[in-house]
């Protein structure tokens, strides 16, 4: 009904990308979790993680458990591609998360 599943796709990369980034970014510059007692796979986990429950409960829970309650007009080829799409959206965010941290820090 919104157009075409790409649309959705391109979507959910924007949103992943935009919510890991300014996670990866906030978190580094606060510190948190603080840099001595942690690695740096800790301090990217941390972000990524908190950017998936962020992104990723309700689309699932739509294409698995609520699959009644949602619209009719919502295709599974659509909450796909929103799916698809936040996942991209993650992998590009921490790439791009890092790379404005370490200009911006």
């Amino acid at each position: 009904m919104d157009g075409h599943p790409s649309d959705r796709l391109v979507a959910g990369v924007l949103l992943g990308a935009l919510v890991t980034a300014s996670l990866v970014i906030g978190l580094l510059y606060l510190g948190i979790p603080a840099g001595r007692h942690a690695n740096m796979a800790a301090r990217l986990g941390l972000p990524v993680g908190l950017s998936c429950a962020l992104l990723f409960p309700m689309p699932l829970l739509h294409r698995t458990l609520l699959r009644e309650r949602r619209s009719q007009f919502v295709l599974d080829e659509d909450l796909n591609a929103v799916l698809l799409g936040r996942v991209i959206g993650v992998i590009g965010g921490v790439a791009l998360g890092v790379t404005l941290a370490t200009e911006l820090l």
